[in-house]
């Protein structure tokens, strides 16, 4: 009997939406329906897919509708150029298309060309709760995976072999503006378990905590588990304290930058002083920023603190930050102590001493004070759009505004500069950002 089979009461269904919702509940079930009778025309179907050679398919990716009904999840998905290979509706029953392995879908940049789509209907972890849904998508990826010799574990995303789920894709290649969970591990952990097969945890995923991912993933401990504690070659209680040159910055009376506030780090040579970087601290604490940014063998070249003082955190402001990957070569990297967003924009003391900074580091280096062109790397950028161009952050996210779009426009416009939305960045509408610019996603 053939995978794909085309059934009598198919026809039924493209007439009517109801009957196609009660097609099937049998976790048994082996029928898999076209998705053209869930709304998807043929050419639509066409036009988004890409022929591609079946032997280059070597992994399933794991994917759920967000809530959404499957007809308006395909009908969005469409419309933004995206497709799944294969739904597995909330009554069990199974729609996909003929040969997945010869048809190219975009549903995940990164895995595209070497995956078979699947997605299930609904959000989260409301699978675990559906004992026919879940059946029914074991013996789908059970099928699929025995047709196309793909191995049944999560553990290594980078040689494309295996089962994963989006949210694995999305961390180590991004390219979505939601990066967070889909498709669900504790899902994929439950589907391994129906099928015999092996499920890794994040932390065990081959690699995780080396270089190479979009989302980083931060470790405190070595190999064997021992505690790292770091060591440092330059700042507190290591080298002298500097002096201090701008201004904007504070200093003792003898012009050095004052011992207590200084960071303890690493030199990682010198930067191409041509671009400034701002972000917010996530914590609302000058001393607790220090001792988070040491831990985590960071860096950044001022820290604003609340009450409107700068400090200068390096022994020269020329000694490369660790910060935002992408501009650390080649920018100055102020870190504002606040929580979020809102405690920035409501303390305008700190904003005008940030305002000061960024207008003299324009002024002494001739930094363009306008945020069009972060690739340039000549301008004043939040972290969040370096973030979106390059990744390279423990928490990366569509959603996420680092020190906040509302501020970056608050200190440009203070400073005398120009602003530019999201929507107006240098070609933010193409593919060669990180977190991709669309109204949808599957």
């Amino acid at each position: 009997m053939k995978f794909f089979q085309i059934v009598t009461v198919c026809f039924l269904i493209l007439n009517c939406s109801t009957e196609k919702r009660e097609f099937s509940s049998s976790p048994a079930q082996k029928t898999v329906l076209p998705l053209l009778t869930l709304g998807v025309s043929e050419n639509s179907l066409s036009e988004i897919g890409k022929k591609r050679l079946p032997f280059r398919v070597k992994s399933i990716l794991l994917h759920h509708t967000a809530g959404l009904k499957a007809e308006e999840y395909l009908e969005k998905s469409k419309l933004s150029g995206w497709m799944v290979h294969f739904i597995v509706l909330e009554n069990g029953a199974v729609y996909g298309v003929e040969e997945p392995s010869k048809i190219l879908y975009k549903a995940s940049p990164g895995m595209d060309d070497i995956s078979i789509h699947v997605s299930w209907e609904g959000a989260g972890e409301s699978i675990l709760k559906n004992e026919i849904q879940l059946e029914s998508l074991s013996n789908l990826i059970r099928r699929l995976s025995k047709e196309h010799s793909i191995p049944f574990n999560n553990y290594d995303i980078t040689s494309g072999h295996g089962i994963f789920t989006h949210t694995q894709s999305k961390k180590k290649f991004g390219r979505f503006l939601d990066t967070g969970e889909c498709g669900g591990e504790k899902v994929l952990s439950s589907i391994f378990s129906k099928i015999q097969g092996k499920f890794y945890p994040e932390a065990e995923w081959k690699d995780r905590f080396v270089p190479g991912w979009v989302i980083r993933k931060e470790t405190f401990v070595d190999s064997s588990g021992k505690k790292i504690v770091q060591t440092y070659n330059r700042g507190r209680g290591t080298t002298s304290a500097p002096n201090i040159e701008l201004e904007s910055i504070e200093k003792t009376v003898d012009g050095k930058a004052p011992e207590e506030k200084r960071l303890r780090y690493n030199h990682r040579g010198s930067i191409r002083p041509d671009c400034i970087v701002l972000h917010y601290t996530a914590i609302p604490d000058y001393q607790r920023t220090l001792e988070v940014l040491e831990k985590r063998n960071l860096s950044a070249t001022f820290l604003a603190d609340k009450d409107g003082k700068i400090y200068q955190l390096l022994d020269s402001i020329l000694d490369t930050a660790a910060a935002a990957t992408g501009t650390n070569a080649n920018c100055f990297q102020i870190e504002i102590v606040g929580k979020d967003t809102e405690m920035l924009l409501a303390n305008r003391e700190q904003t005008a001493a940030v305002v000061r900074l960024v207008k003299e580091l324009s002024e002494k280096y001739k930094i363009p004070l306008n945020n069009e062109k972060v690739e340039s790397l000549r301008g004043v950028f939040s972290h969040t759009q370096a973030k979106k161009k390059w990744g390279g952050s423990i928490f990366l996210d569509g959603k996420d505004f680092d020190p906040g779009e509302p501020y970056m426009k608050e200190v440009l416009s203070l400073a005398g500069g120009v602003f530019h939305p999201e929507e107006n960045w240098f070609e933010r509408q193409s593919n060669d950002w990180i977190l991709l610019f669309t109204s949808f996603q599957p």
